[in-house]
């Protein structure tokens, strides 16, 4: 048999690149395969650790992964593995040796890397070191902390081999659950509506993952119909469902399209679910996002771990009652992020009253104590509820503050903000009375229908705020075009927002950011970083001379949905700033 061509051009490279680091050595001379078992798996854990799902653009680009290969499955048995762990699957029942198995590889690797379309981070880490050679290939297979993330894509299909490979190589670790039923685009072509994990065989599904619930560190689903979470919400609450005892986050997401909120649209799945036997005593983060749950239960009013709670997109009649909020927070006292939109307890303020307990010290109807809260998203309230929210919270510790509101006139909850925030129940001597925004460093404004003297109100409080994110899409140019003029108002100097150090903003054009960047250097108070909305109206010319004159100019991709609004956005702020310290 003669010398293939991928024979000699693997001769031919060793020849020419005889110390080429990226071509094995010849024989049994690889020192890397001689290192310690226990080290390599210990590298490989290294490199799996930035390989994580952190966020929703994670998640997304995982499932851009699995969906890329999915497509293109051949056997229509197993479609709902990624092709990255058939590949593994393969390989790992494959101990053929020398030029056969190379190939093999070197075709699979072609396979996994070389399309442009595919996301650069991806195939995972784990994936591709079980790639490299056999003996990589068991250290992967037997590092159980490369396994334990687990997503389960819109497309996946019993009998789910990547979850049970997941379930099984993760051993006793606890594991971090990831269940997609949003429609991605493009849907293959044989799929029909509603066929999705929950629709095909979804009990089977959850046999798999529930008897690992004394496992689960985190369960994160996304649905875009409500039957989609009735149906998990019910696999969870079983009666014979044990505690999750090492679970730290759980967030539930119903993202369907709702017309009115003031009745829950499903009333044959209105029920409020214990889950997990009322037992999770480790969560650190709670996210409800459309979806409610027995409020009642010990692991949302007890939360002593708590550090990070979202409600939002309750309709009312689903919403906790006033009591049942209230015990829900003061149960947290380590809370530092809350978000509240279009949500909260349900009715308005002057039924927000609890009767107290006849010879109780306890003042049950006394302000909040969110005194570690940081970080507080507030949005999609009607003015009254507004108001009656702010003067039912303490929160002297928050820096970071999101306001998105459209319907309705929020006049008043401007000078709600300016004027004297609300005080402890036991109120020091020493403690000054103070606005909500006088200690603000981030803010943002994605929407507040207010009477143009609001924004000089409004800014006038911000002394020390260092970034600000404005929506001039639902916001009037005032709240861009004040921050190039003169102070007028006294005791505020000369400057609006002196400090301001980084903006973000969206809604605009190239010639009024170079306006501002400019009178903003002249007055001596010069924006060091400038972020524009990707849609913004800026020509090659604006965006070359805007790159001269601030020390940092970038563009973002807005969300298509407004209520996408996240810590997220606070953290990249605030960490742009502190970065320049």
């Amino acid at each position: 048999m003669g010398i293939t061509q991928a024979q000699q051009t693997r001769e031919d490279h060793r020849v020419l690149l005889p110390n080429n680091p990226f071509v094995p050595p010849s024989g049994n001379v690889c020192f890397i395969n001689n290192l310690p078992p226990e080290l390599l798996s210990r590298i490989f854990e290294v490199g799996t650790a930035d390989n994580d799902i952190k966020d929703e653009g994670d998640m997304a680009a995982y499932l851009d992964y699995v969906h890329y290969y999915r497509l293109d499955a051949k056997d229509a048995d197993d479609s709902d593995i990624p092709h990255d762990v058939k590949m593994t699957e393969e390989l790992a029942d494959d101990d053929r040796e020398g030029d056969e198995e190379e190939a093999d590889d070197e075709e699979d690797s072609s396979d996994a890397t070389g399309s442009s379309d595919m996301p650069a981070s991806w195939p995972p880490f784990q994936v591709v070191v079980s790639h490299v050679c056999h003996h990589w290939r068991i250290i992967a297979f037997s590092t159980p902390s490369l396994w334990t993330t687990i997503v389960v894509s819109p497309e996946a299909r019993p009998p789910y081999h990547y979850v049970s490979m997941r379930l099984e190589r993760s051993k006793d670790l606890p594991i971090d659950i990831y269940i997609e039923c949003e429609r991605q685009e493009p849907t293959k072509p044989d799929a029909t509506d509603g066929g999705t994990p929950f629709d095909v065989d979804r009990k089977f599904l959850y046999s798999l993952l529930i008897p690992h619930i004394h496992r689960w560190r985190t369960i994160e689903v996304s649905v875009s119909e409500y039957r989609h979470m009735h149906a998990f919400l019910s696999a969870v609450s079983d009666p014979s469902i044990s505690a999750a005892p090492q679970l730290t986050t759980l967030e539930l997401y119903h993202r369907e399209e709702m017309e009115e909120f003031d009745n829950f649209g499903y009333p044959s799945m209105s029920k409020h679910f214990i889950l997990f036997g009322g037992s999770a005593p480790c969560l650190t983060s709670v996210v409800l996002w459309g979806v409610h749950v027995d409020w009642n239960q010990p692991w949302i009013t007890s939360a002593s771990k708590l550090t990070y709670l979202e409600l939002a997109f309750h309709p009312e009649d689903v919403r906790p009652s006033w009591a049942q909020f209230a015990t829900i927070l003061r149960g947290a006292p380590a809370l530092e992020k809350l978000g509240i939109r279009l949500s909260g307890p349900s009715g308005d303020p002057p039924a927000w009253f609890i009767e107290p307990t006849p010879g109780s010290p306890i003042d049950l109807n006394a302000p909040i104590q969110l005194p570690k809260v940081t970080d507080f998203i507030f949005a999609f309230h009607s003015p009254i509820r507004s108001i009656g929210l702010l003067r039912k919270f303490y929160l002297p510790a928050l820096k970071n503050l999101v306001l998105d509101f459209d319907n309705g006139e929020y006049t008043e909850l401007v000078h709600e903000l300016v004027g004297p925030a609300t005080s402890s129940s036991l109120p020091s001597a020493l403690e000054q009375p103070r606005s909500l925004l006088k200690s603000l460093v981030s803010l943002k404004i994605a929407g507040l229908p207010c009477y143009p003297g609001c924004v000089e109100t409004l800014y006038g409080e911000l002394q020390n705020l260092t970034s600000l994110n404005i929506s001039l899409t639902y916001l009037p140019p005032l709240f861009l075009d004040i921050l190039a003029t003169p102070c007028m108002s006294v005791g505020r100097g000369d400057t609006w927002l002196p400090r301001l150090a980084t903006l973000y903003v969206s809604g605009t054009s190239g010639d009024v950011l170079r306006e501002l960047v400019q009178k903003r250097r002249d007055m001596g108070a010069p924006l060091d970083s400038l972020y524009v909305e990707a849609s913004c109206d800026l020509d090659d010319e604006d965006t070359e001379w805007l790159k001269e004159n601030v020390k940092t100019f970038d563009f973002f991709e807005g969300s298509d949905d407004e209520d996408d609004i996240d810590f997220e956005d606070l953290d990249e702020e605030v960490d742009e700033w502190s970065d320049m310290d």
